[in-house]
């Protein structure tokens, strides 16, 4: 098929298929933890197991949609900041050279449904998903950009991700701390 938009539901669906298979896990561990705490048979009391379980996964999948589109957009605005840095295309045709590749993301989305009983295959399913998807626009991209264009868009994305990580992570270590550190003991 030739049409351009084919492509573009693309992204929809892999979200709907990650946030899936990472809510029925997250559910099945939060159940094992409620249990062990006891805290699963007094809301066995109020909610049906069907009824909890139904709950959880909803607010789950609602989390990790919300995660997945947050990291969609900043993925797309960090890639056409960097064409905007250093490609020469004025009309977008890079762009539409990687549409193609959010294929990679369903395959990805759909085995990590398939893998839902291994947590960590399904993180590593995305993380060889992401990989792949990179891979496959800086060939894209090598097409019309010169080796020093090439080299910065990939440093561009490299090192914001390394920094976006990393911040997130040490913010989030800083509020753990913070809040261990407010609690009476």
């Amino acid at each position: 098929m030739k049409n351009t938009y084919f492509t573009s539901y693309f992204p929809l669906i892999t979200i709907l298929l990650f946030s899936a298979s990472l809510s029925i896990v997250t559910v099945m561990i939060v159940i094992d933890f409620l249990q062990v705490f006891g805290i699963y048979d007094g809301m066995l009391e109020f909610f049906s197991n069907s009824g909890i379980k139904l709950a959880l996964f909803i607010v789950f999948s609602l989390l990790f949609f919300m995660l997945f589109s947050a990291l969609k957009l900043i993925a797309n605005t960090v890639t056409e900041l960097s064409l905007l840095f250093f490609s020469k295309d004025v009309a977008g045709e890079n762009l539409t050279k990687i549409r193609g590749g959010s294929s990679i993301y369903l395959i990805g989305g759909a085995l990590s449904l398939a893998a839902v009983q291994y947590p960590y295959a399904i993180i590593g399913i995305f993380l060889l998903a992401t990989l792949i998807y990179f891979v496959f626009i800086v060939y894209k991209f090598s097409q019309s950009l010169t080796s020093l264009s090439l080299i910065g868009l990939v440093l561009f994305h490299v090192l914001f991700w390394f920094i976006f990580i990393l911040g997130t992570l040490y913010l989030c270590f800083r509020l753990y701390n913070s809040v261990m550190a407010s609690l009476p003991v």
